[in-house]
């Protein structure tokens, strides 16, 4: 079962023990070799009383840029660290200049943080056309269908939270590139399970945290945006993201009377990057990157497509009273299983899986996500269990 993954790369979750995880889409765990590298990292920073400098900057971004980079198909130059992908998220609904009457696309369906960020932008006159969603999903032709001469930018995720449904980038992208509308995919969902490009699939802006499947830790993420997209944007935040050159105020200390000049932008992505970086989460992020690289994110995609296949499977045969959200089309299959169920079971259900020691998403549906790390037998495990709690 386990020829496409190297079992050195399964002990990293030997710390498992006999528990059972599929709930990445919630919470990406860390390899191992990530865990010795968050303390260690704090030891050698706190050793050195900080004066390490390969515990700054330059090393560890210019490390974590270059993965990356090497992940997701764009140039490191390209690329920036944020704290979460609503922050990426918010890169065009805060800094790009729209006129009254533009129009934005989001689904209805999405994620939260998806949308939110272009509400604000209504009390400017932006029209923000929200798709209704059936069974979770607003495929790539429902929104080129809703695009008119005023729409300028499209916001989708990749990999849909809920239904898990993936969209269709490549089909959306060139329908935008034909109309001249920007689109912003939200990637946490499939970083690190599924191939991304962002070059290939035309994206101008890309965002996706590390704590989910980059399985890295919370309070890091990135950020990448066509450079030609980049130079349209106002930065959110000024600080060390100027220019070199920009000439400092001078008698800080005798209280000269001086006038600031109006910066230029950091070259590229750099103008997006000021302040203290989460550097310790950045370093622990590439770490879990650097591993799956080394996998290949084709072998890790191929095995969650295995099991997610098998789960498929196993649960239509079980005849179970549930509804699957997404879609039945494996094209549209990224690594999550989602359905509607009793709610009245859900009491018994968080208990079966308690006691079973399966960890999965349990809302009002209940969400499987899939990591190279999942087996069919663990797929089958589960499936007994819910036979017992939802049969």
């Amino acid at each position: 079962m386990m020829e496409l993954i190297d079992r050195n790369y399964l002990e990293e979750f030997a710390y498992f023990g006999d528990r059972i995880y599929m709930d990445c889409s919630a919470m990406g765990m860390q390899p191992e070799r990530t865990r010795r590298a968050a303390g260690e990292y704090l030891l050698r920073f706190s050793d050195s009383l900080g004066r390490d400098p390969q515990v700054f900057g330059s090393e560890i971004c210019g490390r974590g840029k270059r993965a990356l980079a090497r992940l997701v198909g764009g140039e490191p130059e390209d690329i920036f660290f944020t704290m979460n992908t609503t922050w990426g998220n918010n890169l065009l609904a805060k800094g790009l200049p729209l006129e009254a009457g533009s129009q934005v696309l989001v689904s209805g369906g999405d994620f939260p943080s998806v949308y939110m960020p272009w509400t604000a932008r209504q009390k400017e006159g932006v029209e923000l056309v929200v798709l209704p969603g059936k069974n979770g999903v607003v495929a790539a032709e429902d929104m080129i269908a809703a695009m008119t001469e005023r729409t300028r930018v499209a916001c989708v995720s990749l990999a849909q939270s809920s239904s898990g449904y993936v969209t269709d980038i490549r089909k959306l992208a060139r329908a935008c590139k034909d109309r001249g509308i920007l689109l912003s995919v939200d990637a946490v969902q499939a970083v690190g399970r599924l191939p991304v490009h962002v070059r290939e699939m035309e994206i101008d802006v890309l965002s996706a945290s590390s704590y989910k499947g980059l399985l890295g830790a919370m309070g890091a993420a990135f950020c990448w945006c066509r450079p030609e997209v980049m130079e349209q944007i106002t930065p959110l935040y000024l600080g060390g993201n100027i220019e070199q050159g920009y000439e400092l105020p001078l008698g800080r200390f005798d209280g000269e009377k001086v006038r600031l000049g109006i910066p230029s932008y950091a070259h590229r992505a750099a103008r997006m990057e000021t302040g203290t970086m989460n550097l310790m989460g950045i370093h622990t992020m590439t770490e879990s990157i650097e591993m799956l690289l080394e996998i290949g994110i084709e072998k890790i995609a191929g095995q969650i497509r295995e099991v997610e296949t098998y789960f498929r499977e196993r649960m239509k045969e079980a005849e179970l009273p549930i509804r699957f959200l997404g879609s039945d089309d494996p094209d549209t299959w990224g690594g999550s299983v989602s359905f509607l169920y009793d709610l009245s079971r859900r009491p018994r259900l968080e208990q079966a899986l308690s006691e079973a020691g399966i960890y999965v998403t349990v809302r009002d549906y209940l969400r499987v996500s899939f990591h190279y790390y999942n087996t069919k037998e663990q797929a089958e495990r589960l499936v007994f269990v819910l036979k017992q709690a939802l049969g």
